[in-house]
């Protein structure tokens, strides 16, 4: 019995690991064939590439390959009457079918290690590939006259491109690889929820691109020459004279798809994404947001608490202090602190330095405005408006009418004013911080479906491998004399609709609103169907 076992598991481990280096090394070429196409691929990059998808290809051809081997090595043992004499001898099909359900235990265990860590880490280095030769890609792009992307951020397109050598008198900081494309003829979108904001038109432009790699983020920032920027649904000029793209000079930061997509991550990473979701990237940006935000009305109601009607609040300078008296103070919709006049009082803010009156002024209305710096220090100002009048003591004995707009700028924030907030705290009830919260819930919402979706959709594939094995064994050996293609096109359809049926599951899971339950139900159902026929198969197999 043990010689019988060895040759049937020799006869499938042989089968499928000839099929399985034919099917991976044809998947990782039809991997290959849209980047060759699209992005111009050169024959090291391809070369490589391909090296890195094979291994990824792999947890994908393994079930393939083991139902091909189960249905071609038992349909060979049945048709030459193989079995026939195994079963003369006392042998039943549970004793022959054995060997393959070895298989595919052998076979699920080790796409469930594929798909849980091999596939994420070579898919990591097949995006960092592609995605740390931009500039190559922009080239052959605007070679080919075709509009280039990156990200959702920009949108290009150039009559003609030309690549520059970084200069060597400036060179970029360690970890940090620098290109730098020169376009002529630009026109550039930026973009904003998949829709243009405006449409900038340039005679040319330096594409300046920055590669962290410790991050595996991109940096990109476009000078421009004599750019004008125009409506892109009427065309009609509304900003002339555009230098940078981003407008402000500050860099497009196009985010590493590493960090941003849980298809690149392991069991070990997921498992802790979904214990602690504000290690995720995006919910990380936006709860730093919302603190930022709590901690500038935690500043604006630290001064309310404290203000008291004509009794002055003080507000130190690097070089002078402000002292500010107001009659009435406004609490804003957006906690924002408000000083007004009221019952014929206005208000009065000093400028001392030391002990003498610098300058004085009189308005209708102060501003507090806060606004978060540096290693977590909040800066303030105060913005007098409201027929401001002003007085010089030194010089003036009466006030005079001021400009329209007083600030006073880089007022020091005490330190008992400042704390580290947290989210849902009793004072959080303005518009602002209730938009924070929505978009942190829908954010922390898609990543547990999307962690739900990879775990559950990997181990239903990898379970998949030991039903479509146990399910060829039986097909091989009922449909023995038949057209062994045919055989294996009967055991190929369920397991293409198993792929199906994941991968849609993992899709509605993923991007349906509503309960998951039907998506997760779906990504199971293949396996289910797969057991199903199981059951039908192996009753009619027991009748012989």
């Amino acid at each position: 019995m043990r010689t019988l076992h060895w040759y049937i598991g020799r006869e499938l481990a042989r089968v499928f690991l000839l099929t399985t280096s034919i099917l991976t090394t044809i998947l990782a070429f039809g991997g290959t064939f849209r980047p060759l196409t699209k992005q111009g691929l050169s024959l090291v990059q391809l070369l490589r590439l391909l090296l890195d998808l094979m291994p990824a290809m792999l947890a994908y051809s393994i079930p393939l390959a083991a139902l091909f081997a189960a249905v071609i090595v038992y349909w060979r043992l049945a048709t030459d009457n193989e079995f026939t004499g195994a079963r003369a001898s006392g042998l039943s099909h549970k004793f022959l079918v054995l060997p393959a359900l070895i298989l595919g235990l052998a076979v699920g265990g080790i796409d469930l290690l594929l798909v849980g860590y091999v596939v994420p880490i070579f898919l990591q280095k097949t995006s960092l590939n592609l995605q740390t030769d931009v500039a190559s890609w922009l080239l052959y792009h605007v070679g080919q006259h075709e509009p280039f992307a990156f990200g959702r951020h920009l949108v290009v397109y150039a009559d003609d491109a030309y690549r520059l050598a970084p200069s060597a008198a400036a060179p970029p900081p360690p970890g940090i690889q620098r290109s730098i494309i020169q376009l002529r003829g630009l026109a550039a979108m930026p973009m904003k929820h998949g829709h243009p904001v405006t449409i900038v038109l340039a005679r040319a432009a330096n594409v300046i691109i920055e590669q962290v790699q410790p991050t595996h983020q991109m940096m990109l920032a476009v000078q421009l020459d004599r750019g004008v920027a125009y409506d892109p649904n009427t065309f009609r000029q509304i900003r002339g004279t555009i230098n940078y793209l981003p407008p402000d000079g500050r860099p497009y930061v196009i985010g590493s798809l590493l960090a941003n997509r849980p298809k690149y991550l392991d069991f070990g990473r997921l498992m802790r994404l979904q214990r602690d979701p504000f290690l995720y990237q995006p919910i990380a940006a936006l709860n730093r947001k919302l603190r930022r935000l709590l901690r500038l009305q935690y500043v604006a109601a630290w001064y309310r608490r404290r203000f008291k009607p004509e009794v002055p609040l003080f507000f130190a300078r690097p070089t002078e202090v402000v002292r500010l008296t107001s009659p009435a103070a406004v609490w804003t919709r957006n906690h924002r602190l408000l000083f007004q006049a009221a019952h014929g009082r206005r208000v009065r803010v000093a400028v001392l330095r030391g002990t003498r009156t610098a300058m004085l002024y009189e308005s209708h209305q102060a501003a507090l405005l806060l606004t978060n710096e540096a290693h977590g220090a909040v800066g303030a100002a105060l913005r007098l408006t409201g027929r401001v009048r002003e007085r010089n003591p030194r010089l003036n004995r009466r006030f005079h009418g001021g400009p329209p707009l007083v600030v006073l700028s880089a007022l020091k924030v005490p330190a008992g004013a400042l704390r580290d907030p947290t989210p849902g705290a009793p004072h959080v009830t303005t518009p602002a911080v209730a938009s924070f919260l929505a978009q942190l819930h829908a954010q922390e919402e898609h990543l547990r479906r999307q962690i739900a979706s990879e775990l559950q959709s990997r181990a239903s594939f990898a379970f998949s491998c030991v039903v479509l094995v146990i399910f060829g064994a039986a097909l091989g050996i009922i449909l023995r004399g038949r057209n062994p293609l045919a055989v294996f096109v009967v055991g190929f359809v369920p397991a293409m609709i198993l792929v199906l049926l994941i991968n849609t599951g993992r899709e509605m899971v993923t991007r349906v609103g509503g309960s998951d339950a039907p998506g997760l139900a779906l990504i199971w159902a293949g396996n289910g169907l797969i057991l199903l026929l199981n059951v039908l198969v192996y009753r009619r197999l027991l009748r012989y």
